[in-house]
């Protein structure tokens, strides 16, 4: 119990981090920080909270709630094709289709509740929707380009880890966080990892008043397996007559048989809606083994506290394969 009590001491909330020594020279920062020493703290959470204030730390306060705007673009590396027709057997077509680059944009409105439940340790919530555009690039059997939109909804779980060495605090953040496309079978799992590296500066007159900045990175890894189905009037709008047809009828003749019958298949389905035949509900359906081509990248980032109860925040991810932006607003507030 004591060596807990310790580690909630030595570490803290990322607005409590890298006072160090200038609580120490500036009279304004003295006066506020010994307040801390001697207030009557009558809350639960964190748990270990009085402790830390009593030893002049600054916390946040112990409850959030955050509407999040994320958005992000990165190349999906495709390594493995099954298909069929209209719900039927699946045949694996990775030896015969080859992709070039798949690129995956995401706009995601969530909602953050989060609470502080020991004063190193935040737990939170995800939860919201948003839309997601899927660009293919085909090379074979034929060229060409189609991109999908959907509508998604997304909720999670996370943790974060925070911590401070001197006048610089460190946190660490993971989730889980399920996403519901409606033109696949079942949500996707993605877990995201993220280290972060900052430093707090204090207003000159406001202690409760800051600004961080931080550098980190970012990793995520993707369920593996997707499967779903798409109709062939979505995929193929503009490929379905002439030399096109012929390409992949040639193409088709050299498959083994049950590759050969599923191709067939959908070229019929797709020369007809090509000669402006209604093809009903004729769908592709498919299983893809995928995985993210640059799961690493680097996050640059900074956040305004304007008081006890606000705190803005924005991070941009760059180079690699992949590009995030987020911006947040955290109202916080006391719970028990």
């Amino acid at each position: 119990m004591k060596k807990l009590l310790l580690l909630a001491l030595i570490t803290s909330s990322l607005t409590s981090m890298a006072q160090g020594v200038i609580r120490e020279k500036n009279e304004a920062y003295k006066a506020y920080f010994d307040s801390l020493q001697t207030m009557d703290y009558d809350y639960h959470l964190p748990i270990y909270g009085k402790g830390a204030y009593r030893r002049g730390f600054d916390l946040q306060l112990a409850a959030g709630i955050s509407p999040v705007y994320f958005t992000q673009t990165q190349e999906i590396t495709i390594q493995s094709t099954s298909i069929g027709f209209n719900g039927g057997q699946k045949v694996d077509m990775s030896s015969f289709i080859e992709f070039g680059p798949t690129i995956a944009t995401t706009h995601a409105y969530t909602v953050r509740p989060d609470i502080w439940l020991f004063p190193f340790l935040n737990l939170y919530g995800i939860l919201g929707g948003g839309t997601t555009t899927t660009e293919v690039t085909l090379l074979k059997p034929i060229g060409f380009q189609t991109s999908q939109h959907f509508t998604a909804q997304s909720y999670g779980i996370g943790a974060t880890l925070t911590g401070a060495v001197g006048p610089v605090w460190i946190a660490w953040d993971n989730n889980y966080n399920f996403v519901d496309v409606e033109a696949l079978v079942e949500p996707v799992p993605a877990f995201n990892s993220s280290l972060r590296v900052g430093h707090n500066f204090l207003n000159p007159t406001r202690p409760d008043r800051s600004m961080a900045i931080w550098v980190g990175a970012f990793y995520q890894k993707l369920q593996n397996d997707t499967r779903g189905n798409l109709p062939i009037s979505d995929i193929f709008p503009s490929v379905g007559t002439g030399q096109n047809i012929e390409t992949m009828r040639d193409w088709a003749s050299g498959l083994p048989p049950a590759q050969r019958l599923v191709a067939n298949q959908i070229i019929d389905k797709i020369e007809e809606f090509g000669q402006g035949n209604d093809v009903g509900n004729a769908t592709i359906d498919y299983e893809l083994q995928k995985k993210v081509t640059a799961p690493f990248n680097l996050i640059l980032g900074a956040q305004y506290q304007f008081n006890k109860n606000w705190i803005a925040r924005t991070e941009l991810g760059v180079f690699g394969k992949r590009s995030q932006f987020l911006l947040s607003l955290n109202y916080r507030f006391n719970l028990i």
